[in-house]
């Protein structure tokens, strides 16, 4: 059995964790004011719901196209990275830096990685066009049961308290 082990670059390990502690940081950040937007919008509720639907609703669509976009760009690299390790036939293929000493595997599993990379790269775009499709039949549906008569407040509880 090989036993030949990838070493890992230091550098790139450095810039991965600096990059998450950027997306930590900065989700901090904005949190707040989501919070604020999303307060506003519940108070908008209450004086035009129509208006407070549209614009929740636009948000939830502009947050779920930039979901879309990171996943089908995280499937891309994938299918990429699939197709680099069965022409390689080893994995991780040759040039590819890693962030932890990594076992070099080839030959069958160097398969069975590849085949993993493609079934996880189908499931994100899979999940990334249903996240480009829900808002709209959400939306259709919302409005359908607006449209019948029904009471909708998406901004409360069943018991009518908010949240």
């Amino acid at each position: 059995m090989d036993t030949d082990v990838i070493p890992a670059d230091k550098a790139l390990r450095k810039k991965v964790i600096l990059f998450l502690i950027i997306v930590v940081l900065t989700s901090l950040v904005l949190e707040p004011h989501f919070k604020a937007y999303m307060d506003q919008l519940s108070q908008l509720s209450k004086e035009d719901p129509d208006l407070a639907l549209e614009k929740t609703m636009l948000l939830l669509k502009w947050s779920l196209r930039v979901v879309f976009v990171a996943l089908v760009g995280m499937g891309a690299y994938l299918i990429l990275l699939a197709r680099r390790t069965l022409r390689s036939d080893q994995y991780p293929p040759p040039g590819m830096r890693v962030i932890r000493d990594t076992r070099l595997r080839t030959g069958n599993q160097a398969k069975k990685a590849a085949i993993s990379l493609i079934v996880l790269a189908a499931l994100f775009i899979a999940v990334a066009f249903f996240f480009l499709c829900w808002p709209y039949a959400f939306e259709k549906t919302l409005l359908k049961k607006t449209s019948s008569g029904e009471k909708m407040d998406i901004f409360m509880k069943r018991g009518g308290d908010m949240e």
